[in-house]
């Protein structure tokens, strides 16, 4: 199925695609989030302590990972419908500066909701999340 810009009707059909968008996770990003959250662990604000940790530079959040993906089916879904529960798996972590391509594919759809599995990846092509799917709710 092809992949549409804005999601201007309800049900989604299955196999609808919502479109590649691609965010760059920088430090400022992460660092913000970090705030928000009250989640000050240093291996997402220190790069020398990720470091000695044995990461290649500072991580983002997981949840910071899930929300930027769930923003960009929010995006595709506009006015349609409404993220409505969200679950996943967080399978690598995302350095500071990845870019992560962020999409998804509707797998079921019915009258007042659908389930659309999220494809987030790295510029690598490594899956930072893996049974990511969120559900959509008409709005």
């Amino acid at each position: 199925m092809s992949h549409t810009a804005r999601l201007d009707h309800f049900p989604p059909l299955v196999g609808e695609q919502a479109p590649e968008q691609r965010r760059v996770m920088t430090q400022a990003v992460i660092s913000a989030y970090a705030d928000a959250s009250g989640d000050n662990n240093p291996i997402h604000l220190d790069l020398e302590f990720a470091r000695r940790a044995g990461l290649p530079a500072t991580i983002a959040h997981g949840l910071l990972t899930l929300g930027t993906a769930c923003a960009a089916i929010e995006v595709w879904a506009q006015d349609a419908a409404w993220v409505g529960r969200v679950s996943c798996r967080f399978a690598a972590p995302v350095p500071a500066g990845e870019e992560l391509s962020c999409g998804g594919e509707v797998r079921a759809s019915g009258p007042t909701s659908a389930s659309v599995e999220l494809a987030v990846l790295t510029s690598t092509g490594e899956r930072a999340l893996s049974k990511a799917r969120v559900e959509l709710r008409a709005s």
